[in-house]
């Protein structure tokens, strides 16, 4: 589970969950951060790759094969005063729709990249979260 933030700077940060060895999945996690320097190429590249998003996103309640349990989350871009969320859930999967998330998921791994490289800014234990 990770969460991410990009400015057009290209600096933001990259949060994940993490859990120590053998603990219960269910367990609450400590969340990591990591701040990413900025760098205007990490934006025009996250640009890049989501300018490939399909207008109007497909829309996963309107799927015919579905699985259920799978991850799921929401994009949300702002540009000036206007913020667009774009709602997404793993479990569609409609050949339309895994060429929807398969942008989504190179949009993410680039920013993983970004992340794991980065340094932790702060953690915070599961008490305090």
């Amino acid at each position: 589970m990770t969460s991410w933030r990009m400015l057009p700077d290209g600096g933001g940060s990259w949060t994940e969950a993490v859990r120590k060895e053998g603990e219960a999945f269910n367990s609450p996690p400590t969340l990591v951060w990591h701040e990413i320097d900025p760098d205007a190429s990490n934006y025009v590249v996250l640009e890049k790759i989501l300018r490939r998003l399909p207008k109007p996103a497909p829309d996963s309640q309107a799927c015919t094969n579905f699985m259920t349990d799978a991850p799921y989350g929401l994009l949300r871009m702002t540009k000036g005063a206007t913020t667009t969320e774009i709602s997404w859930n793993d479990g569609c999967m409609d050949d339309d729709y895994r060429t929807f998330v398969a942008v989504l998921r190179e949009a993410d791994a680039h920013v993983a990249k970004l992340g794991k490289a980065a340094p932790v800014s702060r953690t915070e234990d599961p008490a305090s979260n």
